[in-house]
C-alpha cells in the first residue's frame, strides 16, 4: 500500500532573515557587537511587514516495499496528473543541483523534474515570466536566509517548489502566493486516491515530532485517526 501526505500550513508567516551575517546571530553572545549593525532594507521590511506565504510539503511512503519518499512511490505519475491539475502556468523554470537555470520549461520537463528529480533543486512556475535573480538566491542559500528572495517571488505570484531528500527519493515542498490546500486535497482525491493508494491531508502544526510526521508507520491500524487527520 501507498500512503501520500500532504501537510499544509495556511497561511504561513516567512520567517525574516537574521540582521547578522550568520545564521545562529540570535544565539551568538556578542549582542552589543550585533547591536551595532544597522539591518539592511530586506531584512528590516521582512522584520517590519512579514510576508504571508501558503505553503505545502508532499510526502509518501511504500509500506510494502518500505520505501519513504514521494518519488520512491510507484504513482508518481499521477501525483504529477495531481500537481499539474493545480500548478500548471505558462511560465516554468528551474534552479539544477549544479546551479544552473532552466528557463521556459515546458509541461514535459516540469513532469520529469517532479518525477525524478536529480538532487536538490528549485522549481518555479507563475503566470508571468519569474525573475531568476531571486529564484538564483533561493537556490544557493540556506532557507531561512533566502527567505528575502522567497519574498520577493512570492509577491510576483509565484509558487517556488523545493525537492527535499528523503530516505528513498525525494519529497517535494513549496510556497504559494495563493492559498492551495482545497484545489490539492481535490486533486489528491480526483487523480491519486485509489484503494493501493490512501492520501491523508493534515496541518503543519500538529506534526512536529517524528512519530507524527510518520504516522503510518504504527497508526493506521487503529480504530480511528486523530480529528486533525483527514483521508481524502
Amino acid at each position: 500500500m501507498s500512503i501520500v501526505k500532504y501537510f499544509f500550513e495556511e497561511p504561513a508567516l516567512l520567517e525574516p532573515p537574521a540582521s547578522d551575517a550568520n545564521p545562529d546571530a540570535r544565539r551568538r553572545t556578542e549582542r552589543s557587537a550585533r547591536a551595532s549593525h544597522d539591518p539592511d532594507a530586506d531584512t528590516l521590511r521582512a522584520l517590519l511587514n512579514p510576508a504571508t506565504a501558503y505553503r505545502g510539503y508532499l510526502a509518501g511512503t511504500d509500506l510494502e516495499a518500505n520505501r519513504v519518499g514521494l518519488t520512491a512511490l510507484s504513482v508518481m505519475d499521477t501525483m504529477v496528473h495531481a500537481l499539474t491539475a493545480v500548478f500548471a502556468h505558462p511560465h516554468v523554470c528551474g534552479i539544477a543541483p549544479d546551479g544552473t537555470l532552466n528557463a521556459d520549461m515546458d509541461m514535459q520537463a516540469v513532469r520529469s523534474w517532479w518525477t525524478t528529480p536529480q538532487g536538490e533543486c528549485v522549481l518555479a512556475c507563475a503566470d508571468a515570466p519569474i525573475d531568476p535573480t531571486p529564484l538564483h538566491d533561493v537556490a544557493q542559500q540556506a532557507r531561512r536566509e533566502g527567505s528575502a528572495a522567497l519574498r520577493t517571488l512570492m509577491e510576483a505570484g509565484t509558487t517556488v517548489f523545493f525537492s527535499e531528500p528523503a530516505h528513498d527519493g525525494f519529497d517535494w515542498s513549496f510556497f504559494s502566493p495563493a492559498p492551495v490546500r482545497d484545489a490539492l486535497t481535490d486533486a489528491l482525491r480526483t487523480h491519486v486516491s485509489a484503494n493501493e493508494v490512501r492520501c491523508f491531508v493534515l496541518p503543519f502544526q500538529k506534526a512536529r515530532s517524528e512519530s507524527k510526521f510518520y504516522f503510518e508507520q504504527w497508526q493506521l491500524n487503529q480504530a480511528s485517526l486523530p480529528t486533525y487527520i483527514q483521508e481524502v
